[in-house]
């Protein structure tokens, strides 16, 4: 019963915090990275009062010049680069958030084992959703500053995107197998715990990604939003 209540607050303070970003975003929509409008609401969903600190102290002013921009140099631009790797981590776990808000329900009505376990079965369909949409987004953010078309600019996402999207996965990974081997169980979601769970989920993937964004981005393979 208490994990259920604090469960169902902190999906409140996660919703509340998406809703209070989204709002902000339609009065003053990024339009440097358009992207960006997407993955701010998204991170909220989880990331909660962190969520709405981030995009105020670094996602809303936060201003880019793609003009003449090629990716090793990205960096030196911005006047605080742990901001650039913040947001660039962001970045990527939006693609994954909205994989596994995706990916729960799909296995939720067409489950399937992997090694005889539902468990690496959804792991398994859910990063395969979160290659899918990270590697998506990364697409919508380079694009507009590369010479290249079409098919060469999603390898190049792909990429970039492969480390930075797995290792979130990792840390994601991790709590949950912690709740699911440990102490909870498998859980539905249909319930407030499995999306509570969820949520700090996502923040340990959040610090599993964050050191390989920073060495990624410190390289010239990965820009520094």
């Amino acid at each position: 019963m208490f994990l259920n209540i604090v469960s169902k607050f902190f999906l409140f303070i996660g919703l509340f915090s998406a809703i209070i970003i989204t709002i902000d975003l339609f009065r003053h929509p990024q339009k440097e990275m358009p992207i960006m409008n997407l993955v701010w609401p998204i991170n909220g969903l989880w990331a909660g009062i962190f969520g709405l600190w981030a995009y105020f102290t670094i996602g809303k002013y936060r201003k880019m010049d793609m003009s003449g921009m090629d990716m090793s140099d990205m960096d030196n631009k911005y006047s605080e680069f742990w901001q650039g790797v913040v947001a660039d981590t962001l970045h990527c776990g939006a693609g994954c958030t909205l994989a596994d808000l995706i990916g729960s329900w799909i296995f939720f009505f067409f489950p399937f084992s992997v090694f005889q376990n539902l468990t690496f079965g959804e792991w398994t369909l859910e990063y395969v959703l979160a290659l899918i949409t990270g590697v998506t987004f990364q697409y919508a953010a380079i694009s507009p500053m590369m010479k290249e078309k079409g098919i060469k600019i999603w390898l190049t996402a792909l990429k970039i995107d492969f480390l930075s999207l797995t290792s979130w996965q990792i840390g994601m990974y991790g709590w949950m197998a912690i709740i699911i081997f440990g102490f909870l169980g498998r859980l539905s979601p249909t319930t407030p715990e499995f999306w509570f769970m969820m949520q700090i989920a996502m923040c340990c993937g959040f610090f599993t990604a964050y050191p390989v964004n920073w060495w990624l981005v410190k390289k010239g393979i990965k820009m520094g939003m």
